[in-house]
Parts: C-alpha cells; structure tokens; sequence
C-alpha cells in the first residue's frame, strides 16, 4: 500500500458524453425524449480519502463541459484521488452523474502520459495527466 505525502496540483480539465440523471429525464417520453439533447448542468467535487477539499464551478447545460480549473493541497499519507460529477440541481440535493476513485499506487509508476479512464456509472471518459516528484497534475 502507498501513502502520498507531498502536494498535488490538479487541473480539471474536461470530460465527455454525460449523461442526464433518471430525475432528469423522468417525463420525457416517445418522440420528445428522441429529440431532446441530453444535457446537465455538471460539476466536479475532488476528494482526498473521502474528505472534499475542491468543487469546479457548475457548467451549464452541457454533455461536454470544459473547466480548466486548477487547485493544489498538501497531502498527507494520502491514499485516493476522488472525482464525482454531479448535476447542479436547482432544488437540493444535487444529482449523482458518475464517479471515479484513482489509487496514488496506480499512480507511482506511470510517467508524465495523459490516462483515460471511465466514470463509474456511464463510462465517461476521464483524462489524468500524473507528474513525478510530489506534484500531481491531473487533467480530468
């Protein structure tokens, strides 16, 4: 087991082909729910071992919302790198879109690349870009 101590630097990037929540398209049906874009108004919550320390701002109407947001923390003995989109409901709570958990084990050995992984609930693409040297940058 590897525990990260250090800071990371973390950029959300993008992400691609969200889908909307069941809530969201609970009343549309037949023809109407064929024509209608599907789209949410996402946001991204960062979490270190399940305790939040960064949120991006909520991209309206959108399956394809780009951020370019960067935050940094200090870490210590750090386990798991957290995203979770969600939609920015207007009456809380917020929906749940998909989620990732991303090991600093799965980490250590890769060299600066840009890693796709998919969004637990719709495989949505996510791209994680890792820097050495106690500086994480990832872009998601």
């Amino acid at each position: 087991m590897v525990f990260f101590n250090g800071t990371m630097k973390l950029t959300i990037v993008e992400a691609d082909d969200l889908r909307p929540t069941d809530f969201a398209t609970r009343h549309q049906v037949g023809l109407i729910a064929r024509s209608t874009p599907t789209v949410v108004d996402p946001y991204v919550s960062v979490d270190i071992d399940d305790v939040t320390f960064a949120r991006t701002t909520t991209r309206a109407k959108t399956a394809k919302p780009t951020w370019n947001e960067d935050f940094t923390t200090e870490i210590h003995s750090g386990q798991n790198i957290g995203l979770t989109v969600f939609h920015d409901a207007a009456i809380p709570p917020d929906e749940f879109v998909a989620n990732c958990s991303i090991s600093f084990e799965d980490l250590v050995d890769k060299p600066t690349s840009d890693i796709w992984v998919g969004l637990f609930a719709w495989f949505t693409a996510v791209d994680f870009n890792y820097v050495a040297q106690n500086c994480y940058e990832f872009i998601f």
